[in-house]
């Protein structure tokens, strides 16, 4: 089969295509993780906490039941809850953008200079008639 400039051409647009595509993935696997809320919560549901991705509280809810509780109880209670929150939102912000990886880990190899020297040689051999 004898080789053309339009296999090459081929090759890199279908490069090209899979590189946006899996640009476009991750951008939006980006956008997604920026988006998630993890949810902790105390046993008796006395205290909800709200964090994001990155592990950022963004919000606590205390019941005014909690004023029941002595000091050591209520901080060990609500250090709990924040620290459920997070791992929460790190766990769905890492199932995200994990899932986005294994999306885009099938991209091709990058070109490098065994292409073009691969691609110099065969022409070569077919100007030579070989």
């Amino acid at each position: 089969m004898a080789y053309t400039s339009e296999d090459d051409q081929e090759l890199l647009d279908r490069f090209m295509a899979q590189s946006r595509r899996a640009m476009r993935r991750l951008k939006e696997a980006e956008a997604a993780a920026g988006q998630v809320v993890g949810e902790g919560h105390s046993a008796d549901g006395l205290i909800q906490v709200t964090a994001d991705g990155q592990g950022h509280v963004t919000q606590i809810k205390l019941d005014p039941r909690v004023l029941r509780l002595d000091r050591p109880a209520l901080g060990t209670t609500v250090l709990a809850a924040i620290q459920q929150a997070q791992a929460d939102g790190e766990r769905k912000s890492r199932k995200i953008l994990g899932e986005a990886l294994d999306e885009t880990s099938a991209l091709p190899a990058p070109l490098d200079e065994s292409f073009v020297r691969d691609r110099v040689e065969r022409v070569a051999r077919e100007l030579l008639g070989g």
